[in-house]
């Protein structure tokens, strides 16, 4: 899975705020940010990037003031169930 969430972001987060972190990190990504309130996703190239993505930035870097949390996203569906079982 190559998809990543990435939480705890400040409202005044930006798109090119999030690409400078990850070309500051040398972290390649594929396509735009997409950014929510709070929160954003992005697509890693494959799954080693994704794993050093979040071993680099995960509760290690601010922005804002907040330290951001990265980790894989997970389909809605797919939380669903596993809150379930």
């Amino acid at each position: 899975m190559n998809k990543l969430y990435i939480g705890n972001l400040g409202e005044t987060v930006s798109p090119l705020d999030l690409e400078s972190l990850f070309k500051e990190s040398k972290i390649p990504f594929s396509g735009q940010f997409l950014v929510k309130t709070g929160y954003a996703f992005v697509d890693c190239p494959d799954e080693n990037w994704a794993m050093k993505a979040i071993e680099a930035l995960s509760g290690k870097v601010e922005l804002h003031g907040k330290l951001i949390e990265v980790e894989h996203s997970v389909p809605k569906r797919q939380r669903i169930r596993n809150i379930q079982n």
